[in-house]
């Protein structure tokens, strides 16, 4: 790591901060030079012209100006020979900033604090164009290509899972539903589709006309999950990209399938109802049935160990298996049976009623040091929504940290939701001075104007008003994305003049813009 000499320049009220965020910063040498303003956002380019004149700039590496600061610093940066840029506009965010300075390219125009929130997802895409190339020379059973259409969608050794989403009962949904499904899976950063089929109900003359459906519209990949050899052959028919899976229990039916298609495989027979548990037994079952499909030419397979639900059947016991699996290869005995592993995730994350978002940052990191191949997941249950696009994150995280041999914290990507990283300094106030509220408010007087009903379309990213007459007859309705848009407008077209009625407005529409950000589902109150 690189030590460097820098100088910030603060304003009155954010100096004791700045001090103590330097003070903290043991890996570079620190000093706060206080502007005679009161707020940071005030300083000009004058008075940073005149406050660089009594300062010994030799001594720095750098100057850094606050976020907020509206002109371009290059002038500045001319005139005395020295990089001078700006900082992050928050001092909550000073501190992530000084830990990555020697990795970001500091801008004159844009707070530091915009430029570390996009380094790490630039450093994730060039990471992952690097390893793809690498990878396209390395082909072998550990590492392939789905399909050739897809040249990207790779799996295998050092590079991110792919993510497979699942579309639980497909057959069951109609196109529309169907549609719905797959943008909201593509848009959150699914790599393929997967469409769920119904245990002990197999349809697979739909399943064929719903391949032939989506690949007639959509780009991207699909998988067949089922275990059944009619839907399993019905899908290959109409040339499904991966099947979902094989076992002990059907793989003699299919030994004429196509040996290029992907195939999940499982230590289970589930015609006789046996699943292993003990982690041994389990890895030498996939073991034996990987290298029967080897020798009869099957060339890309996907082994998957099961994993289960934490508490009951139990989480450890599962990862214990993926464990033994990476080291049973690395055997001179398995290294001719090395393929990708499967990470189903849906085990855990659907029957825990824990929010999903670290609950998928977790797994995402468990997979990257497993090396998973693909991540299985799904978005069934209301508490399950937007899980795709968090476990995106999660994986860009810490893919990008298993890179750097370095734990996922600070390294520009983020994925809080109802908390965050950094704490916020809190004024001092005089309470004896202050307006103490202890009871409630409960005025209430209905609006003349009439009442209004506030939805959100998590599907388009929407917020819908509804404004209603006290008899119930629709007057108008409010489409869009943010809260402080749709309240100028609701004031802009008068649609009401109540101020106690505005103020509960505004805090309604930004728990439905909170909600829609946050993946959970709004429910108005009153």
């Amino acid at each position: 790591m690189i030590n460097i000499n820098i100088l910030i320049i603060t304003g009155i009220q954010s100096l004791q901060t700045a001090q103590r965020i330097a003070n903290e910063t043991k890996n570079h040498f620190i000093d706060v030079l206080k502007a005679p303003i009161s707020v940071s956002a005030f300083l000009t380019e004058d008075l940073t012209n005149q406050l660089l004149l009594e300062e010994k700039l030799n001594q720095y590496d750098i100057v850094l100006l606050p976020g907020f600061i509206q002109w371009d610093t290059s002038n500045l940066e001319k005139r005395f020979s020295i990089p001078i840029r700006k900082g992050p506009r928050f001092l909550s965010d000073l501190y992530s900033i000084l830990q990555k300075i020697e990795d970001l390219n500091l801008s004159n125009t844009v707070p530091a604090c915009d430029l570390l929130k996009f380094s790490g997802k630039d450093q994730y895409e060039k990471l992952v164009k690097i390893r793809i190339e690498f990878a396209r020379k390395s082909i072998s059973t550990h590492t392939f290509i789905i399909n050739d259409k897809f040249p990207d969608k790779i799996i295998g050794r050092d590079l991110p899972p792919l993510i497979i989403a699942e579309i639980i009962n497909a057959p069951q949904k109609n196109f529309e539903q169907l549609d719905r499904k797959i943008e909201h899976y593509i848009a959150s950063g699914a790599d393929v589709i997967d469409l769920g089929c119904i245990s002990n109900k197999p349809n697979p003359s739909r399943l064929k006309e719903i391949i032939e459906y989506i690949k007639s519209k959509f780009n991207i990949l699909l998988s067949a999950d089922t275990l059944n050899s009619e839907e399993i052959n019905a899908a290959i028919d109409v040339d499904i990209d991966l099947i979902l899976s094989l076992d002990y229990g059907n793989y003699e039916n299919h030994l004429d399938a196509p040996k290029n298609l992907p195939f999940v495989i499982l230590p289970t027979d589930t015609t006789k109802a046996i699943m292993p548990k003990i982690p041994e037994v389990r890895i030498e079952c996939l073991f034996a049935l990987t290298e029967i499909l080897k020798k009869k030419g099957f060339q890309k397979l996907i082994l998957d160990p099961l994993l289960e639900t934490p508490i009951n059947p139990g989480f450890i016991n599962s990862i214990s298996a993926y464990s033994l699996y990476n080291k049973k290869v690395k055997e001179e005995k398995y290294k001719e049976l090395e393929f990708p592993l499967f990470f189903g995730i849906s085990n855990v994350v659907e029957l825990m009623d824990i929010d999903s978002i670290g609950i998928n940052g977790l797994l995402a990191c468990i997979a990257a040091e497993l090396d998973i191949g693909v991540i299985f997941t799904v978005e069934h249950s209301a508490k399950l929504f937007n899980g795709v696009n968090e476990l995106k994150k999660g994986i860009k995280l810490a893919y990008l940290s298993k890179y750097k041999k370095m734990p996922p914290i600070n390294q520009g990507i983020q994925i809080f939701s109802a908390k965050s990283k950094n704490k916020v300094e809190l004024p001092q106030i005089n309470r004896n001075q202050a307006i103490i509220i202890k009871d409630s408010d409960d005025y209430y007087q209905p609006d003349s104007n009439g009442y209004f009903k506030i939805y959100t379309n998590p599907y388009t990213n929407e917020i819908y008003v509804l404004h209603i007459s006290n008899g119930h007859n629709l007057l108008n309705t409010i489409v869009g994305k943010n809260a402080e848009d749709i309240s100028k407008k609701i004031i802009k077209l008068n649609l009401t003049a109540d101020k106690f009625h505005i103020n509960y407005l505004g805090r309604e529409l930004k728990k439905a813009e909170i909600c829609l950000k946050s993946g959970k589902y709004y429910i108005q109150d009153g």
